[in-house]
């Protein structure tokens, strides 16, 4: 099956001249809420997290007489999370930082009509795409991608997510599927606690987002075996993907986006949107996403409306394509 890869999407929308930048001082005009929280779908310490407060740095420095703070709501594939934000005022107080695992592919699973995943929350932002990654701790036997898979169809063996029905956990079941691989998976409510569990020797494997990973393979604590999407990443640029190693069904990869409940009002998530764009004009911010595993975009909520619509119809597509069960 031939599916498209996210971030080839995201390039053609920068190409075509659809994530345009509003102006910051346009933006400064309508003036933020005086604090503003964040809602991270994860526990702290994860790829998320570290995205979230990165942008929450940012974004107080820029925007004088605003407080940005973060908030982690761990629990159901984000859903704790989204329904929080979804119940409150759309004044800019709070915002959520969804995933297209989370915002996307969580709902899918649930049975949410698409219609209702894109109309109960005001895009503004999409903040960065990211791969998933396939590690092994750097002491374990496994050297290469090859190697586990072949251990794998001998004997189960175990990969920790950031969560039940998460695209980690949907990229596991696809590689045991498409390799004969036999992967039982091991749900958390964050990447932080996955990799505690993993360098602590309680779990094989993880599948989780290159931007958790970077750090760990920088200090030589994992191995990573193959990343997902069409191309190598910047950050693991040694490793091949998962399609160069014959596995055929991870080309896609995931992103971050900022929304606000359903009528949150345009100047307000044109501020924000503003803030996104200037960070990724800052060269040394910039530059420590690329290290930590983002590429960055800070659009308009044109295009990250743009961006949940298409990821919709490429998870929908995996979803009716596959024979799968990613409840648990």
């Amino acid at each position: 099956m031939k599916r498209r890869s996210f971030t080839t999407g995201v390039l053609g929308l920068l190409a075509s001249g659809a994530v345009g930048r509003p102006r910051l001082a346009s933006a400064q005009s309508q003036p933020l809420p005086a604090l503003v929280t964040l809602v991270v779908p994860f526990a702290p310490g994860g790829g998320a997290d570290q995205l979230a407060r990165e942008f929450a740095h940012f974004a107080q420095s820029h925007a004088p007489g605003t407080t940005f703070v973060v908030e982690n709501k761990p629990g159901a594939n984000g859903a704790i999370a989204t329904r929080h934000v979804a119940r409150q005022k759309p004044d800019g107080s709070t915002l959520l930082l969804g995933t297209s695992s989370t915002h996307v592919l969580g709902a899918l699973i649930a049975k949410t009509p698409a219609a209702e995943i894109v109309k109960d929350f005001s895009p503004i932002t999409l903040l960065a795409t990211t791969a998933n990654a396939l590690a092994v701790a750097s002491d374990s036997r496994w050297k290469t991608l090859d190697a586990f898979l072949a251990d794998a169809r001998q004997q189960a063996l175990t990969y920790g997510t950031f969560g039940t029905g998460s695209s980690a956990h949907l990229y596991g079941l696809l590689l045991a599927q498409s390799t004969g691989a036999k992967l039982s998976h091991v749900p958390y409510k964050g990447s932080g606690q996955a990799i505690t569990d993993l360098m602590g020797g309680h779990i094989d494997a993880v599948f989780l987002t290159d931007s958790a990973l970077e750090s760990l393979a920088r200090d030589g604590k994992i191995r990573v075996l193959g990343v997902t999407g069409e191309t190598r990443t910047r950050v693991f640029p040694d490793t091949p993907t998962f399609e160069e190693q014959q596995v055929r069904q991870l080309g896609f990869s995931g992103w971050f986006g900022v929304f606000g409940p359903a009528g949150t009002p345009a100047p307000i998530c044109d501020a924000v949107a503003a803030l996104a764009g200037q960070l990724g004009k800052d060269d040394a911010a910039r530059q420590r996403m690329i290290g930590q595993g983002y590429d960055w975009v800070g659009s308009t909520p044109a295009a990250l409306q743009a961006a949940v619509e298409s990821t919709i119809a490429i998870y929908q597509k995996v979803l009716a394509t596959e024979s799968m069960d990613l409840r648990g």
